[in-house]
Protein backbone atom coordinates (compact mmCIF):
# COMPACT_ATOMS: atom_id res chain seq x y z
CA UNK A 1 0.00 0.00 0.00
CA UNK A 2 1.56 3.01 -1.04
CA UNK A 3 0.99 5.62 1.62
CA UNK A 4 1.93 9.24 1.89
CA UNK A 5 5.11 8.43 3.67
CA UNK A 6 6.36 6.72 0.75
CA UNK A 7 5.99 9.15 -1.92
CA UNK A 8 6.41 12.10 0.02
CA UNK A 9 9.42 13.01 -2.14
CA UNK A 10 7.50 12.90 -5.00
CA UNK A 11 4.41 15.02 -4.09
CA UNK A 12 4.24 18.33 -4.61
CA UNK A 13 3.38 21.32 -2.04
CA UNK A 14 0.54 23.72 -2.09
CA UNK A 15 0.39 26.98 -0.76
CA UNK A 16 -2.35 28.51 1.19
CA UNK A 17 -1.56 32.25 -0.17
CA UNK A 18 -0.51 32.68 -4.01
CA UNK A 19 2.02 34.87 -2.69
CA UNK A 20 4.15 35.56 0.39
CA UNK A 21 2.81 37.64 3.35
CA UNK A 22 3.71 40.33 4.74
CA UNK A 23 3.49 39.98 8.57
CA UNK A 24 4.10 43.65 9.39
CA UNK A 25 3.16 47.07 9.25
CA UNK A 26 3.93 48.85 5.70
CA UNK A 27 2.20 51.71 6.06
CA UNK A 28 3.46 55.35 4.75
CA UNK A 29 0.62 57.19 5.34
CA UNK A 30 2.88 60.81 5.84
CA UNK A 31 4.45 60.18 2.64
CA UNK A 32 1.38 59.31 0.81
CA UNK A 33 -0.26 62.77 2.10
CA UNK A 34 2.34 65.38 0.91
CA UNK A 35 2.45 66.25 -2.71
CA UNK A 36 5.35 66.08 -4.90
CA UNK A 37 6.87 68.53 -6.89
CA UNK A 38 9.95 67.73 -9.43
CA UNK A 39 11.65 71.17 -10.71
CA UNK A 40 14.96 71.56 -12.82
CA UNK A 41 17.73 71.66 -10.04
CA UNK A 42 20.85 72.74 -12.22
CA UNK A 43 24.09 71.46 -10.71
CA UNK A 44 23.46 72.53 -7.20
CA UNK A 45 20.71 69.63 -6.69
CA UNK A 46 18.89 72.38 -4.64
CA UNK A 47 15.66 74.16 -4.21
CA UNK A 48 15.54 78.02 -3.79
CA UNK A 49 12.04 79.77 -2.25
CA UNK A 50 11.72 83.32 -2.49
CA UNK A 51 10.29 85.20 0.26
CA UNK A 52 8.93 88.26 0.67
CA UNK A 53 9.64 89.61 4.35
CA UNK A 54 8.71 92.95 4.57
CA UNK A 55 5.77 95.45 1.96
CA UNK A 56 7.29 97.92 0.66
CA UNK A 57 5.59 101.75 0.46
CA UNK A 58 3.82 103.87 3.15
CA UNK A 59 0.63 104.74 4.03
CA UNK A 60 -0.97 107.33 6.50
CA UNK A 61 -2.69 110.51 7.24
CA UNK A 62 -1.88 114.03 6.56
CA UNK A 63 -2.88 117.19 6.86
CA UNK A 64 -3.76 119.87 3.36
CA UNK A 65 -0.48 120.07 1.58
CA UNK A 66 1.19 117.98 4.66
CA UNK A 67 4.69 116.55 3.95
CA UNK A 68 4.55 112.76 2.30
CA UNK A 69 5.82 109.91 4.49
CA UNK A 70 8.96 108.16 4.19
CA UNK A 71 8.53 105.21 2.07
CA UNK A 72 10.23 101.51 2.77
CA UNK A 73 12.02 99.45 0.58
CA UNK A 74 10.41 95.84 0.36
CA UNK A 75 12.76 93.34 1.66
CA UNK A 76 13.08 89.52 0.49
CA UNK A 77 15.10 86.85 1.05
CA UNK A 78 15.38 82.70 0.13
CA UNK A 79 15.07 79.76 1.89
CA UNK A 80 17.61 77.27 0.64
CA UNK A 81 17.19 73.79 0.31
CA UNK A 82 19.51 70.81 -0.68
CA UNK A 83 18.21 67.14 -1.56
CA UNK A 84 18.88 64.43 0.50
CA UNK A 85 20.78 61.46 -1.11
CA UNK A 86 18.71 58.10 -0.55
CA UNK A 87 20.36 54.19 -2.02
CA UNK A 88 18.88 51.17 -1.21
CA UNK A 89 20.36 47.54 -2.24
CA UNK A 90 19.81 43.97 -1.95
CA UNK A 91 21.95 41.50 -3.59
CA UNK A 92 21.03 37.72 -5.36
CA UNK A 93 23.45 35.35 -5.86
CA UNK A 94 24.21 33.60 -9.00
CA UNK A 95 22.85 30.27 -8.05
CA UNK A 96 19.53 31.98 -6.63
CA UNK A 97 19.41 32.77 -10.65
CA UNK A 98 20.15 30.06 -12.07
CA UNK A 99 18.13 28.02 -10.00
CA UNK A 100 14.92 30.07 -10.97
CA UNK A 101 15.60 30.69 -14.18
CA UNK A 102 14.03 27.46 -15.42
CA UNK A 103 10.97 28.23 -13.95
CA UNK A 104 9.23 32.00 -15.00
CA UNK A 105 7.26 31.78 -12.26
CA UNK A 106 10.25 31.04 -10.00
CA UNK A 107 12.13 33.29 -10.88
CA UNK A 108 9.49 36.49 -10.73
CA UNK A 109 8.58 34.86 -7.36
CA UNK A 110 11.98 35.36 -5.84
CA UNK A 111 12.53 38.68 -7.64
CA UNK A 112 9.55 40.32 -6.33
CA UNK A 113 9.83 39.04 -3.14
CA UNK A 114 13.08 40.78 -2.79
CA UNK A 115 12.35 44.16 -5.12
CA UNK A 116 8.82 44.76 -2.97
CA UNK A 117 10.61 43.90 0.14
CA UNK A 118 13.25 46.83 -0.80
CA UNK A 119 10.74 48.99 -1.76
CA UNK A 120 8.48 48.70 1.78
CA UNK A 121 11.87 49.47 3.21
CA UNK A 122 12.59 52.29 1.57
CA UNK A 123 8.63 53.84 2.14
CA UNK A 124 8.86 53.37 5.33
CA UNK A 125 12.60 54.77 6.14
CA UNK A 126 11.26 57.32 4.15
CA UNK A 127 7.96 57.84 5.91
CA UNK A 128 9.70 57.41 9.21
CA UNK A 129 11.94 60.93 8.26
CA UNK A 130 9.09 62.95 7.47
CA UNK A 131 7.48 62.42 10.66
CA UNK A 132 10.33 63.48 12.67
CA UNK A 133 12.75 66.45 13.13
CA UNK A 134 15.65 65.70 10.75
CA UNK A 135 17.32 63.03 12.84
CA UNK A 136 16.21 60.38 11.53
CA UNK A 137 14.77 59.02 14.89
CA UNK A 138 13.18 55.53 14.51
CA UNK A 139 12.62 54.70 18.55
CA UNK A 140 12.84 57.30 21.36
CA UNK A 141 13.55 55.88 24.71
CA UNK A 142 11.39 57.53 27.61
CA UNK A 143 13.88 57.31 30.49
CA UNK A 144 17.01 55.83 30.67
CA UNK A 145 17.08 51.76 30.16
CA UNK A 146 20.41 49.69 29.76
CA UNK A 147 18.88 46.18 29.10
CA UNK A 148 17.22 44.52 26.26
CA UNK A 149 14.31 44.78 25.24
CA UNK A 150 14.31 48.26 24.99
CA UNK A 151 11.16 49.81 25.91
CA UNK A 152 10.53 53.42 23.75
CA UNK A 153 8.12 55.64 23.77
CA UNK A 154 6.09 55.21 20.56
CA UNK A 155 5.87 52.57 17.71
CA UNK A 156 9.01 51.50 16.63
CA UNK A 157 9.64 52.41 13.68
CA UNK A 158 12.99 49.72 13.38
CA UNK A 159 12.63 46.00 11.91
CA UNK A 160 14.06 42.58 13.04
CA UNK A 161 17.17 42.52 11.44
CA UNK A 162 18.76 46.32 10.88
CA UNK A 163 21.42 47.23 12.39
CA UNK A 164 21.30 50.80 14.67
CA UNK A 165 23.34 52.75 16.61
CA UNK A 166 21.92 54.38 19.72
CA UNK A 167 22.63 57.95 20.03
CA UNK A 168 22.46 60.28 23.01
CA UNK A 169 20.02 63.14 22.38
CA UNK A 170 22.82 65.36 25.10
CA UNK A 171 25.01 65.88 21.73
CA UNK A 172 24.00 63.67 18.76
CA UNK A 173 27.36 62.58 18.80
CA UNK A 174 27.94 59.88 21.35
CA UNK A 175 26.70 56.12 20.94
CA UNK A 176 25.29 54.43 23.38
CA UNK A 177 25.28 51.76 21.37
CA UNK A 178 27.21 51.07 18.62
CA UNK A 179 25.87 48.32 15.53
CA UNK A 180 23.42 46.37 17.24
CA UNK A 181 21.11 44.51 15.19
CA UNK A 182 17.35 44.34 15.61
CA UNK A 183 16.67 41.22 17.07
CA UNK A 184 12.72 41.68 17.66
CA UNK A 185 10.01 44.26 18.04
CA UNK A 186 7.36 44.09 20.44
CA UNK A 187 4.47 46.59 18.89
CA UNK A 188 1.70 46.63 21.46
CA UNK A 189 4.29 46.69 24.69
CA UNK A 190 6.59 49.29 22.98
CA UNK A 191 9.93 47.25 23.29
CA UNK A 192 13.07 46.48 20.95
CA UNK A 193 14.72 43.78 21.37
CA UNK A 194 19.17 44.42 20.56
CA UNK A 195 21.74 41.88 19.99
CA UNK A 196 23.60 44.04 22.58
CA UNK A 197 22.94 46.55 25.72
CA UNK A 198 23.37 50.10 26.16
CA UNK A 199 25.45 52.25 28.50
CA UNK A 200 24.60 54.96 30.33
CA UNK A 201 21.27 55.53 28.33
CA UNK A 202 18.73 58.81 29.17
CA UNK A 203 15.35 59.68 28.45
CA UNK A 204 15.25 61.00 24.67
CA UNK A 205 18.18 58.88 23.71
CA UNK A 206 17.02 57.40 20.00
CA UNK A 207 17.86 54.68 17.61
CA UNK A 208 19.35 56.01 14.29
CA UNK A 209 19.83 53.61 11.10
CA UNK A 210 23.50 52.88 11.62
CA UNK A 211 26.22 55.68 10.76
CA UNK A 212 23.42 58.18 9.89
CA UNK A 213 24.09 60.23 12.46
CA UNK A 214 27.73 61.29 13.44
CA UNK A 215 28.83 64.65 13.80
CA UNK A 216 32.15 63.89 15.76
CA UNK A 217 33.49 63.26 11.44
CA UNK A 218 32.03 65.98 10.26
CA UNK A 219 28.80 64.31 8.66
CA UNK A 220 25.51 65.80 8.85
CA UNK A 221 22.31 63.46 9.81
CA UNK A 222 21.81 61.48 6.57
CA UNK A 223 18.18 61.93 6.77
CA UNK A 224 15.47 64.55 5.16
CA UNK A 225 14.01 67.14 7.48
CA UNK A 226 10.64 66.14 8.86
CA UNK A 227 7.47 67.94 10.17
CA UNK A 228 8.88 68.64 13.08
CA UNK A 229 11.95 70.30 12.03
CA UNK A 230 9.81 72.72 9.27
CA UNK A 231 7.16 73.12 11.55
CA UNK A 232 8.40 74.53 14.90
CA UNK A 233 9.21 77.85 17.10
CA UNK A 234 13.30 76.41 17.31
CA UNK A 235 16.31 75.86 15.39
CA UNK A 236 16.82 71.73 14.77
CA UNK A 237 19.70 70.34 16.11
CA UNK A 238 22.77 70.91 14.78
CA UNK A 239 23.49 67.40 13.02
CA UNK A 240 20.41 68.35 11.03
CA UNK A 241 21.38 72.69 10.38
CA UNK A 242 18.73 75.10 10.34
CA UNK A 243 15.69 74.90 8.55
CA UNK A 244 15.76 75.91 4.59
CA UNK A 245 19.58 78.21 5.94
CA UNK A 246 17.32 80.64 8.10
CA UNK A 247 17.46 81.04 11.47
CA UNK A 248 14.96 81.05 13.92
CA UNK A 249 16.40 82.87 16.43
CA UNK A 250 18.13 85.54 14.28
CA UNK A 251 15.97 89.28 14.86
CA UNK A 252 13.87 89.92 11.57
CA UNK A 253 13.65 86.12 10.64
CA UNK A 254 10.70 85.54 13.18
CA UNK A 255 8.45 85.08 9.94
CA UNK A 256 10.25 81.04 9.75
CA UNK A 257 8.70 80.47 13.39
CA UNK A 258 5.53 78.11 13.51
CA UNK A 259 3.03 78.33 16.31
CA UNK A 260 4.27 75.99 19.11
CA UNK A 261 1.61 75.09 21.97
CA UNK A 262 3.82 73.24 24.23
CA UNK A 263 3.27 72.62 28.51
CA UNK A 264 6.87 72.92 29.71
CA UNK A 265 7.35 69.16 28.57
CA UNK A 266 4.45 67.91 31.30
CA UNK A 267 1.69 66.39 29.22
CA UNK A 268 -1.64 67.19 29.56
CA UNK A 269 -5.04 66.29 28.39
CA UNK A 270 -5.85 67.16 24.79
CA UNK A 271 -9.14 69.90 24.60
CA UNK A 272 -10.81 71.35 22.10
CA UNK A 273 -9.24 74.62 23.06
CA UNK A 274 -6.12 73.36 22.06
CA UNK A 275 -7.17 72.80 19.04
CA UNK A 276 -8.90 75.59 18.25
CA UNK A 277 -5.96 78.14 19.77
CA UNK A 278 -3.62 76.05 17.34
CA UNK A 279 -6.03 76.09 13.88
CA UNK A 280 -6.26 80.13 15.20
CA UNK A 281 -2.06 80.78 15.85
CA UNK A 282 -1.85 79.67 12.00
CA UNK A 283 -4.44 82.37 10.50
CA UNK A 284 -3.00 84.54 12.49
CA UNK A 285 0.43 84.64 12.08
CA UNK A 286 0.84 82.21 8.64
CA UNK A 287 -2.18 83.91 6.52
CA UNK A 288 -2.84 80.39 6.21
CA UNK A 289 -5.88 77.72 6.39
CA UNK A 290 -4.97 74.00 8.11
CA UNK A 291 -6.36 71.37 5.65
CA UNK A 292 -4.43 68.64 7.74
CA UNK A 293 -4.08 67.53 10.85
CA UNK A 294 -1.90 64.24 12.23
CA UNK A 295 -1.39 62.54 15.01
CA UNK A 296 -0.80 58.48 15.95
CA UNK A 297 -3.01 56.35 17.26
CA UNK A 298 -3.27 56.95 20.86
CA UNK A 299 -3.72 60.51 20.52
CA UNK A 300 -6.65 59.61 18.12
CA UNK A 301 -8.25 57.21 21.14
CA UNK A 302 -7.48 60.83 23.44
CA UNK A 303 -10.09 62.69 20.92
CA UNK A 304 -12.21 59.71 21.04
CA UNK A 305 -12.14 60.65 24.80
CA UNK A 306 -12.22 64.14 24.75
CA UNK A 307 -15.24 64.51 21.95
CA UNK A 308 -17.55 61.51 24.60
CA UNK A 309 -16.71 63.92 27.43
CA UNK A 310 -17.63 66.90 25.36
CA UNK A 311 -21.09 65.01 24.74
CA UNK A 312 -20.43 66.12 21.17
CA UNK A 313 -19.54 63.21 19.36
CA UNK A 314 -23.06 62.39 17.71
CA UNK A 315 -22.29 66.36 16.23
CA UNK A 316 -20.20 64.73 13.04
CA UNK A 317 -16.72 66.37 14.62
CA UNK A 318 -15.55 62.82 14.44
CA UNK A 319 -17.28 60.86 11.68
CA UNK A 320 -15.38 59.05 8.64
CA UNK A 321 -15.20 61.54 5.76
CA UNK A 322 -15.19 58.78 3.26
CA UNK A 323 -12.90 57.09 1.16
CA UNK A 324 -9.86 57.03 3.65
CA UNK A 325 -6.90 58.62 3.22
CA UNK A 326 -5.32 55.24 2.48
CA UNK A 327 -1.52 54.98 1.74
CA UNK A 328 -0.62 54.83 -1.74
CA UNK A 329 2.68 52.83 -3.34
CA UNK A 330 5.48 54.35 -4.60
CA UNK A 331 3.66 54.81 -8.52
CA UNK A 332 1.48 56.74 -6.44
CA UNK A 333 -1.85 54.35 -6.74
CA UNK A 334 -4.27 53.69 -3.42
CA UNK A 335 -4.28 50.98 -1.63
CA UNK A 336 -6.23 50.32 1.73
CA UNK A 337 -5.66 52.59 4.56
CA UNK A 338 -7.06 54.00 7.78
CA UNK A 339 -9.81 56.38 7.51
CA UNK A 340 -9.48 59.89 8.45
CA UNK A 341 -11.63 61.49 11.48
CA UNK A 342 -12.54 65.37 11.25
CA UNK A 343 -12.28 68.10 13.55
CA UNK A 344 -14.17 71.60 12.46
CA UNK A 345 -14.30 69.94 9.21
CA UNK A 346 -10.99 69.63 8.83
CA UNK A 347 -9.71 66.07 7.70
CA UNK A 348 -7.53 64.22 10.67
CA UNK A 349 -5.14 61.68 9.52
CA UNK A 350 -3.61 58.92 11.31
CA UNK A 351 0.07 57.89 10.86
CA UNK A 352 0.75 54.84 13.58
CA UNK A 353 4.41 55.80 13.41
CA UNK A 354 3.50 59.34 14.35
CA UNK A 355 6.24 60.77 17.33
CA UNK A 356 4.45 60.36 20.69
CA UNK A 357 2.54 63.10 22.73
CA UNK A 358 2.63 65.51 19.49
CA UNK A 359 -0.08 66.64 16.76
CA UNK A 360 0.90 68.76 13.77
CA UNK A 361 -1.45 70.86 11.49
CA UNK A 362 -0.70 71.97 8.14
CA UNK A 363 -1.71 73.99 5.01
CA UNK A 364 -0.60 71.57 2.62
CA UNK A 365 -0.50 73.83 -0.25
CA UNK A 366 2.80 75.50 1.65
CA UNK A 367 4.73 71.95 2.26
CA UNK A 368 5.74 69.81 0.00
CA UNK A 369 8.07 66.94 -1.19
CA UNK A 370 10.96 68.24 -3.34
CA UNK A 371 12.30 65.53 -5.64
CA UNK A 372 14.92 65.03 -8.20
CA UNK A 373 14.54 64.04 -11.41
CA UNK A 374 12.91 61.08 -9.85
CA UNK A 375 9.43 61.21 -8.49
CA UNK A 376 9.43 57.79 -6.88
CA UNK A 377 12.42 56.23 -5.96
CA UNK A 378 13.96 53.71 -8.77
CA UNK A 379 16.48 51.25 -9.50
CA UNK A 380 20.00 52.96 -11.23
CA UNK A 381 19.63 50.49 -13.94
CA UNK A 382 16.21 52.41 -15.08
CA UNK A 383 17.79 55.52 -14.46
CA UNK A 384 21.29 55.26 -16.47
CA UNK A 385 22.00 52.11 -17.93
CA UNK A 386 18.60 50.22 -18.49
CA UNK A 387 19.89 46.47 -17.39
CA UNK A 388 18.28 44.59 -14.71
CA UNK A 389 21.33 43.72 -12.45
CA UNK A 390 25.14 44.98 -11.90
CA UNK A 391 27.51 42.03 -11.64
CA UNK A 392 29.51 42.41 -8.74
CA UNK A 393 33.31 41.88 -9.68
CA UNK A 394 34.56 40.31 -6.21
CA UNK A 395 31.42 37.96 -5.41
CA UNK A 396 29.36 35.41 -6.65
CA UNK A 397 26.40 38.02 -6.72
CA UNK A 398 24.14 40.30 -8.61
CA UNK A 399 23.63 43.70 -7.11
CA UNK A 400 20.13 45.68 -7.86
CA UNK A 401 20.78 49.41 -5.89
CA UNK A 402 17.59 51.87 -6.03
CA UNK A 403 18.11 55.55 -5.57
CA UNK A 404 16.25 58.97 -4.58
CA UNK A 405 16.41 62.35 -4.01
CA UNK A 406 14.21 63.85 -1.74
CA UNK A 407 13.68 66.96 1.08
CA UNK A 408 10.74 68.05 2.64
CA UNK A 409 9.98 72.09 1.54
CA UNK A 410 8.02 74.46 2.99
CA UNK A 411 7.55 78.45 1.62
CA UNK A 412 5.73 79.55 4.90
CA UNK A 413 6.46 77.54 7.97
CA UNK A 414 3.90 79.66 10.10
CA UNK A 415 1.13 77.61 8.21
CA UNK A 416 1.66 74.93 10.25
CA UNK A 417 1.61 74.44 13.55
CA UNK A 418 2.39 71.73 16.89
CA UNK A 419 0.78 71.34 19.98
CA UNK A 420 3.08 69.66 22.29
CA UNK A 421 2.50 67.77 25.56
CA UNK A 422 -0.58 66.04 24.67
CA UNK A 423 -0.87 63.02 27.27
CA UNK A 424 -1.63 59.75 25.63
CA UNK A 425 -2.99 57.80 28.08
Amino acid sequence: MATTTNVIEALKYTYGADRVLELFNTESPTFALLSRVKKPLGGRGQFLMPLLVQHGGAFTGITEGGTLPSTLQPDTTEATFSLQEFVGIYDVSWKLLQDARNSKFAFQQAITLLDEGLRNRIMRNLNSDLVDNGKGRLAVLPAADNTSPITVNALPRVETGMVCDIMAVSDDDTKRADSVTINGVDPIARTVKTSGNPSSTAAGDYFVIQDTCDVTSNNPAYHTNGLLSAISDANPAAVVGNYGGLSRSTAGQEFWISPVLSNSSTNRPLTEDLLLQALDAVREKGNAKIDVILSNLAIVRRYHEMLRAESFFALNSMSPIGGGMGRKNMDGKSEVGATPYEFSGIPWHVDPYFNANVIVGMDTSHFFLGVGENEVPRPISEIFENVPFFRQTTSALFEVAWYYQLELVSDNCAAGFQIQDVAES
